[in-house]
């Protein structure tokens, strides 16, 4: 009889994928990973890593694959995440500093395609979109989109924003679903070639340090970020606008689409030189509307058999470049306590508990520290009216969410799951 617990992962994002390849590795679990799509894919472009998402990448021993092909900006600017500056005119501001760190950076694709082969394909099922779950105290039954129902003792929800997963998660509790809201902002993307912005900005004789370093615009409800990707070859670059009083989409209003140039140029027409020389760069400008969730009360269902991490748990707005780096730490968590091979297919719930104390309050607070700094970003906070004074505030904003321990972290959850499975034995005996 085969013994081994029954692990499901629902979703091939970066937090789905960095977790299987860890669980697959455990010879008491059976890990299967369902994707909706046909294959692994990202949409998007660049993607920036804080300290605290690169630490979880080598904890969860993935930091060759990941250094092999990230981005780190040559010194003396290594230990810069931005350098904040005004959008009308260049003034430096101020720069966020996170040491040995700085703004390290790689393109979604590329950081999925190096974690791919990690694991075996024999455990991966490809267009499995799930349709619906029912969890009883000893089996959670998943029924796809196909019609094919498969039954697990745990399942993983790393579904994204638009989680069935969380769905269930929530009718279990008897609380209300959480759908994505629109925050009001819209953001412009786009990749341009590192060597064209350098020779924008020398022709135009202004400040070197604007292609050599990350950099952070600010302005009325408007800010621009860029960063480098591929090598440094390549610079991604996203423009924000909003309107914080339309923050509900006309019905079929598509979430992504392709723009013109000229939409875009029209929306920064009064900002410096150096940004319209940066936005001109972007041949064929895609606009995004970001969407968030509201925090959830609880990660776990009822009977403690099925959780959600990632987007699915808590889909957050990407002024911090925290929401990937979040689901970085949930797999970190999750890998480190379904690693316990003292588990058993009834104590593997315990598992949910400690992750969901360990997790929920940080993650609920990136959520809001996230939302808030769009704020602060674009003169909108009443906390901090003026250039001068967010400047100053943003030089350290970000100390806490870097900074923290996830050594600690993940001492603290196996300590707790070993106190309560000797528990269980000692009950049992």
């Amino acid at each position: 009889m085969n013994k081994k617990i029954k692990v499901a992962v629902i979703g091939g994002g970066i937090a789905g994928l960095a977790l299987t390849t860890q669980l697959v590795k455990a010879q008491h679990l059976d890990v299967h990973l369902y994707e909706s799509a046909a294959q692994f894919s990202e949409i998007g472009a660049g993607i920036s890593f804080g300290a605290n998402a690169v630490k979880a990448i080598h904890l969860l021993g993935l930091g060759k694959e990941y250094e092999s092909i990230a981005d780190k900006v040559k010194a003396p600017y290594t230990d810069i995440w931005f350098q904040w500056r005004n959008g009308y005119t260049d003034e430096y501001l101020s720069a966020s500093v996170a040491p040995k760190v700085g703004q390290s950076s790689v393109h979604r694709a590329d950081f999925l395609d190096t974690l791919i082969p990690l694991v075996p394909l024999s455990n991966v099922h490809f267009n499995k979109r799930v349709q619906h779950i029912d969890a009883t105290a000893d089996q959670a039954k998943i029924t796809f989109m196909d019609g094919q129902e498969v039954e697990y003792d745990y399942v993983i929800g790393c579904d994204g924003i638009h989680s069935v997963v969380r769905n269930h998660v929530l009718d279990s509790h008897q609380l209300p679903r959480v759908t994505p809201q629109f925050s009001g902002t819209w953001a412009y993307r786009g990749i341009i070639k590192f060597k064209d912005f350098q020779q924008a900005i020398k022709e135009l004789a202004n400040d070197p340090e604007l292609f050599d370093v990350p950099q952070m615009f600010l302005g009325k409800d408007k800010h621009i970020l860029t960063f480098p990707i591929r090598q440094g070859e390549e610079i991604n670059i996203v423009a924000f606008k909003s309107d914080r009083t339309q923050t509900v989409l006309p019905e079929n209003t598509p979430w992504t689409k392709s723009v013109s140039k000229k939409e875009m140029l029209e929306d920064f027409a009064d900002w410096s030189d150096s940004c319209q020389a940066l936005l001109n760069l972007i041949e064929a400008p895609t606009l995004w509307a970001l969407h968030e969730i509201q925090p959830l009360e609880t990660y776990k269902n009822k009977t403690n058999n099925v959780i959600v991490i990632g987007d699915a748990a808590h889909a957050m707005l990407p002024h911090q470049g925290a929401g990937a780096g979040q689901g970085l730490e949930d797999a970190l968590i999750l890998a480190n306590l379904l690693a316990n091979p003292q588990l058993t297919r009834e104590t593997i719930k315990l598992v949910s508990g400690i992750y969901e104390e360990v997790r929920l309050e940080r993650a609920v607070k990136v959520q809001h520290t996230s939302h808030e700094s769009g704020e602060i970003y674009e003169l909108y906070s009443p906390l901090y009216p003026s250039f001068e004074e967010i400047g100053a505030h943003l030089a350290h904003r970000f100390d806490w969410l870097w900074q923290h321990s996830l050594e600690q972290d993940i001492e603290t959850a196996t300590t707790s799951l070993q106190k309560e499975l000797q528990q269980k034995i000692r009950m049992a005996g």
